[in-house]
């Protein structure tokens, strides 16, 4: 018979003797509530199923930790193998490895979600948490709890009833019968410590119900108070100090709300075995890394989607062949706190919930279990989908799902692709010279506020445009975790992400030959072009501030251009204009690479205009011995040819060779091919002024590759690196680097 079915007293008919009852006396185990603040008393014969059901619950959530681990772990090893190309022969069984402990993974989690209930906005089922004070193990019966912490199903905790649980509460009323707690708090009404000294105060207080005649619920002694009073005060000052560690505060306040409690429960805070793991720190395992703050009740964490590795996206456009988008992960830096953020570390999908103005990350159930196993994903990438689903286009949520961390909520993160690298770090080497050398870049990041970004490429998947002075993105979901993921994540370029957006962008180019990339809007496109032109003149101080400037529209950028284009091209200071421009290219003639094609006609263009001023300017002879007009210009022109990367991009570039860099073949009446030859009979004439330099056209044109060479990184058509990469790179994205989650670094 079990404990709970044991009774505690029971009548037996005698003969002899008549009615005889025989008391059962049950030793109590105490524990400390700190939501209500009470003991809890519980009789012998419920504490064997309590602890049956406490013990279930903390082995599913270590279960899942484990597992998480593992999976992990399994997840690095294969990225050191695969990022390495001379030790990569056992990269197909550490694939199925991780592939296998990812299903290990989504399977102990559906055992703890089974455990849990169905995730709803009004969150799991609640647990109540509780911390073990007075064990059986002195009355020589169970070792005791085995952990500073324990969690129990609040449905299950209150079906337990008088008879099974005694309730005591630690809360003292002085004569006015006002209540006092052992919680100080501040004007906001948050907790800002536990009261030590007023703690020891209450113990001495403890006024236990008086047991009935079948049931001896507790005898309270010195040692028992003694006991008490040292376990209690070890939790109170361990919890004080939690809030700064190593002297940075890394929690305001004290949280035992429902979703604190929920959220230290599924933070795995029962295994510990200790009241401040890791000094009030608490590491989530798997492939987010994260460190609770134990007291409040909330982590700083950083997701990587699908993982680490990333997956390969591929995009089908119209009209044109396949472009591999290559290798492409999410990174998310996110608050997790209470029922919401507990669900974005259990569930096997997630999405983006929007509350306000602010994006935040939820967990999602994922029935279907739609996030491919990681070896099919590892093989066929991810498959472009071009429409998102109605229902998908965005969630929301109630702020009260956050509470107790309304401020800091927002998502932070980026979406990153793997950059190649130039042919010449890898190409024959082997061993230690073959290691990885590519990395993950941002392109764009998860803004702070998505005010403004409402209807962005509705019913889109992937959408870029120019809004409120910076480029920004809608990227579904979806595309980063599974179909099964809801939402999207709303990004934005500032400024200082330029660069690193323009490599991005110069490589989807590139990838589609130069073909018309459909996911930019093109005012957008457009736009980025007129910027990556005044940036390198005199211009880029207005540019940077109207970038910084909110209510910046893509006519708002194309208006300065147009009167930058005209004091180019116009008056007595446009020569000396042309000059610098010039002198800026040849000096970092390496970020044309990040330029569009039409951004390099509209340069040429620029380069070439000439008249009575630039003929008298004594500064456009260069600098060597033999004077040489338009020495600088023409040096910037053959840098403008070199960093051509194919045949239809030299087409490219020679029919935006105009005013604004619009393409001359849609008003032109020439052909493509005669406009082509017209453009370059222009340049040659241009390029034989003063020392002639026009037979380095023909030189440049004759060594530009027809075909596309994916999977090595843009070079100059000079170099070395331009002419070893060929074909496809075979090693491509066999170079990136993987390191280990740290416990407490944020990126790894």
């Amino acid at each position: 018979m079990s404990g709970q079915e044991t009774p505690a007293a029971q009548n037996t008919l005698s003969k002899n003797d008549g009615n005889v009852v025989d008391a059962y006396h049950a030793s109590a185990v105490v524990y400390f509530r700190p939501e209500t603040e009470e003991l809890i008393v519980l009789t012998e014969d419920a504490c064997d199923d309590f602890d049956r059901h406490w013990g279930e619950l903390l082995t599913a959530v270590n279960d899942v930790h484990e597992a998480g681990k593992a999976y992990s772990s399994a997840v690095e090893n294969y990225g050191n193998v695969f990022s390495t190309p001379s030790e990569n022969a056992g990269e197909e069984g550490l694939e199925e490895q991780a592939t296998t402990l990812q299903k290990t993974l989504d399977e102990k989690k559906k055992a703890l979600q089974d455990k849990l209930g169905d995730f709803t906005p009004a969150g799991y089922e609640p647990v109540i948490e509780l911390i073990p004070i007075i064990t059986n193990k002195k009355h020589g019966r169970r070792s005791g709890a085995g952990s500073k912490y324990v969690y129990v199903k609040k449905g299950y905790y209150d079906q337990l009833g008088t008879g099974k649980k005694h309730t005591v509460s630690l809360k003292a009323k002085d004569k006015a019968s006002a209540v006092e707690s052992i919680f100080t708090y501040d004007k906001n009404g948050n907790r800002k410590g536990i009261d030590t000294q007023k703690l020891k105060e209450q113990i001495t207080k403890i006024e236990f119900p008086k047991p009935d005649t079948s049931v001896e619920l507790f005898s309270l002694d010195k040692e028992d108070i003694g006991e008490i009073d040292k376990t209690l005060t070890d939790w109170a000052d361990c919890w004080n100090n939690s809030l700064i560690v190593d002297g940075k505060e890394i929690g305001n306040h004290i949280d035992v709300s429902a979703g604190a409690q929920f959220m230290r429960f599924t933070a795995n805070a029962g295994a510990s075995g200790e009241w401040d793991a890791k000094d009030g720190k608490l590491s989530l395992k798997g492939e987010a890394s994260a460190a609770l703050s134990l007291a409040q009740g909330y982590a700083s964490a950083t997701f990587y989607l699908p993982d680490r590795v990333g997956w390969p996206l591929l995009y089908t456009p119209e009209g044109a062949n396949a472009l591999n988008m290559g290798m492409l992960r999410v990174y998310l830096e996110t608050e997790l706190a209470g029922f919401a953020g507990a669900s974005a570390k259990i569930e096997c999908q997630l999405q983006v919930t929007t509350i306000g103005a602010e994006q935040v990350l939820m967990g999602k159930r994922d029935k279907e279990n739609t996030l491919p196993r990681f070896n099919e994903r590892r093989v066929s990438g991810k498959t472009f989908h071009q429409n998102m689903d109605s229902e998908d286009e965005g969630v929301t949520g109630s702020a009260e799902l956050f509470a107790g961390a309304k401020a800091e909520i927002g998502l932070k993160g980026g979406v990153q692709w793997l950059q190649p690298v130039a042919a010449t770090k890898y190409q024959g080497k082997t061993g230690e010279e073959a290691k990885a050398a590519a990395e993950y870049v941002d392109f764009c990041t998860i803004g702070s506020s998505i005010t403004g970004m409402a209807g962005l490429g509705a019913g889109a998947t992937f959408y870029c445009t120019f809004l409120n002075g910076k480029f920004c993105f809608k990227i579904a979901a979806s595309l980063c975790c599974g179909l099964g993921a809801k939402g999207a994540f709303l990004c934005e370029v500032g400024y200082e992400k330029l660069a690193d957006f323009g490599a991005w962008l110069a490589y989807q180019l590139y990838g589609l030959d130069y073909h018309f990339f459909e996911l930019m809007a093109k005012q957008a496109f457009e736009t980025f072009s007129q910027i990556c032109v005044m940036l390198l003149t005199d211009m880029k101080d207005k540019v940077i501030q109207v970038l910084d400037t909110a209510e910046t529209a893509a006519s708002t950028i194309s208006d300065i251009f147009d009167t930058f284009q005209k004091g180019m091209t116009d008056g007595v200071n446009a020569s000396s204009k042309r000059n610098q421009l010039a002198k800026e290219l040849n000096a970092r003639p390496e970020k044309l690479l990040n330029f569009t094609p039409e951004a390099k006609g509209n340069l040429l263009y620029l380069l070439t205009r000439h008249g009575f001023w630039d003929h008298v300017d004594i500064n456009n002879r260069g600098d060597g011995f033999i004077p040489d007009i338009y020495h600088d210009r023409k040096k910037a022109i053959i840098n403008i040819l070199s960093s051509i990367q194919t045949r239809r991009e030299w087409i490219k570039v020679m029919t935006h060779c105009s005013k604004d860099g619009t393409d001359l073949a849609l008003s032109h009446p020439m052909s493509e091919d005669a406009l082509v030859a017209w453009q370059e009979s222009e340049l040659r004439t241009f390029l034989q002024e003063g020392l002639n330099r026009d037979d380095e056209l023909d030189i440049i044109k004759s060594r530009i590759r027809d075909q596309v060479a994916w999977g090595y990184a843009l070079a100059m058509n000079n170099t070395y690196d331009y002419k070893l990469a060929q074909g496809t790179n075979p090693l491509y994205p066999r170079m990136g680097e993987f390191g280990p989650l740290s416990d407490n670094q944020a990126l790894a």
